[in-house]
Order: structure tokens, then C-alpha cells, then sequence
């Protein structure tokens, strides 16, 4: 007990309370995305990198913000949710904008 306050071993003063500070499954579920990233990115160049991790941080956003979850990236707000997906729209635009000029 530290001024007053209970600590469990798994849990930060960063982290909310009662949450793990590693999450296997969402550890799992980012090398999966990168795994598909990479190999977009090998069968379409700099697009295929830039668009598919758009749509996946474009996915992922509208996921947390339309169902209050947290999602594999752990966004515990709705703004949060909203900046990814924003960020995910920019980044998926920027890679079919190149793709049509012929990148």
C-alpha cells in the first residue's frame, strides 16, 4: 500500500485502473496489420504502403469512435478514435492521389 493507495503489479500509474499495461492479443493483432502493410507495400511501392496503413488506421478509428471500445491501438476516446481515423482518410487519399498520377 503506497500513500494510501492499492498496486497491483500489472498495473502502471499511467494506465487506468485495472488495466494490464501489455496487451498480447492487440500485440498480435499490430504485427498482423504491419505484416499486411508489407506486403501491400512490396506488391505496389510507396502507395501500397501509405494506402494500406491508411485504411487500417481509417478502419480502426471509425471502429473506436462508432462503438466507445478501445480497439487493438488501446484509443480510450472518441477524439482519439477521431484523429486516427482522420490521420488513416489523409494517408489513404495521399496514396490513391499518387497512384493516379502514376507513382
Amino acid at each position: 500500500m503506497t500513500n494510501g493507495k492499492t498496486m497491483t503489479s500489472s498495473v502502471s500509474p499511467t494506465h487506468p485502473r485495472g488495466e494490464p499495461a501489455f496487451h498480447w492479443g492487440s500485440f498480435v493483432f499490430g504485427l498482423i496489420m504491419l505484416l499486411l502493410v508489407i506486403a501491400q507495400g512490396i506488391a505496389s511501392g510507396l502507395p501500397g504502403y501509405v494506402g494500406m496503413a491508411g485504411l487500417i488506421l481509417l478502419l480502426t478509428g471509425l471502429y473506436s469512435f462508432f462503438t466507445h471500445r478501445p480497439s487493438w491501438l488501446w484509443l480510450h476516446h472518441r477524439r482519439d478514435a477521431a484523429i486516427v481515423g482522420v490521420i488513416g482518410l489523409a494517408a489513404f487519399l495521399t496514396a490513391l492521389v499518387i497512384r493516379l498520377n502514376g507513382g
